[in-house]
């Protein structure tokens, strides 16, 4: 028995740190492999753009799943947004109006997910599934499934700008949201009742948290964020589609997981959450430069997030004690 107790101790460590480990690890990698590129500052900066996009999501992301729900219409809020906004601009609307419906589209596709899945008892994951597949339609329809460009430079300004002409400013709103994020969570009762109803909904409501309202709000968050960061990408690429969001969700839960947020909830840090985004971020790059092929590379972050939930499975299973309970 205490040869198992230590294993499944040393299993948890490496849950907690598998991380910061995997982090290092890619980053001696692809130096190794790309010593001419990876840590060049054009190519730090590029991950640096690609992260911030990724990363604004992932954070609105842990809010769900810190409620124990995952949300897989992420990156077709992430088109909708742009898209939005997009068609607003070409009808000459002003900048800052667009941007505000664009996010607001978010919202509101986000709040009828929270709703759908709470009041009718269903796992937001199935209805963010369906949610998904109703705004890629609408998203194909609605740009004939075609891209949108040709803005004017001031649309470009939050995605291509420079802070101080060096920081690029997605990497600076991806900062803000990370310090926001950190303080509701930790400073917060809004935090406080996110990581008390993904821990245990019933002592959640004996303790007099309402708890319909807090995933119903974690879900809207999730929106806001998503929406945001359409416009953000919008920006930085200077045009808009239906395929923009591509993979995004599943990169986002699986730096989500690999950060240390819980996939069944209750258990999660904002800095993890950065750190699981610029994993994902590091890997992407470097493979690219290697020349991988895509599906390769879908298999490589499927087998990463498989390793990340797997761990967090052990972990959960040693602090209920049914590991050792199983064992006997």
């Amino acid at each position: 028995m205490k040869t198992l107790n230590k294993n499944v101790d040393w299993l948890g460590v490496m849950r907690k740190h598998i991380a910061q480990f995997l982090l290092v690890v890619f980053v001696v990698f692809f130096t190794a492999q790309r010593p001419d590129v990876f840590l060049t500052v054009d190519n730090l900066m590029n991950i640096a753009r690609q992260v911030a996009t990724m990363g604004i999501v992932a954070l609105g992301m842990s809010f769900v799943m810190l409620t124990g729900g995952l949300d897989f219409s992420v990156g077709s809020m992430v088109s909708l947004s742009g898209i939005v906004a997009a068609l607003l601009l070409k009808a000459g609307c002003p900048i800052p109006i667009a941007f505000c419906v664009g996010i607001i589209s978010c919202m509101v596709a986000s709040t009828v997910t929270g709703v759908v899945g709470v009041l009718l008892n269903i796992p937001i994951l199935v209805v963010s599934i369906a949610m998904q597949q109703v705004l890629d339609g609408f998203n194909s329809v609605i740009t004939g499934n075609q891209s949108i460009y040709g803005f004017d430079d001031a649309v470009k300004v939050i995605g291509q700008g420079k802070l101080f002409g060096v920081v690029p400013i997605p990497v600076v709103l991806l900062v803000v949201c990370a310090l926001i994020v950190s303080f509701i969570l930790s400073k917060t009762y809004m935090g406080r009742y996110l990581f008390t109803v993904g821990g245990n909904q019933r002592a959640a409501k004996l303790a007099g948290i309402h708890v319909v309202k807090t995933r119903i709000l974690a879900s809207v968050v999730c929106g806001f964020m998503s929406g945001f960061a359409g416009i953000v990408l919008m920006s930085r690429t200077a045009s808009a589609s239906a395929s923009v969001g591509g993979s995004m969700a599943s990169d986002v839960i699986t730096a989500a997981v690999l950060g240390g947020v819980s996939i069944t909830g209750g258990v999660g840090n904002t800095s993890g959450v950065i750190t699981g985004v610029l994993i994902i971020g590091i890997l992407n790059n470097g493979l690219q430069l290697m020349g991988v092929d895509s599906t390769i590379q879908n298999i490589i972050k499927g087998i990463i997030l498989i390793l990340a939930v797997s761990l967090d499975s052990i972990s959960r299973l040693q602090k209920s004690g049914r590991l050792k309970k199983n064992a006997q």
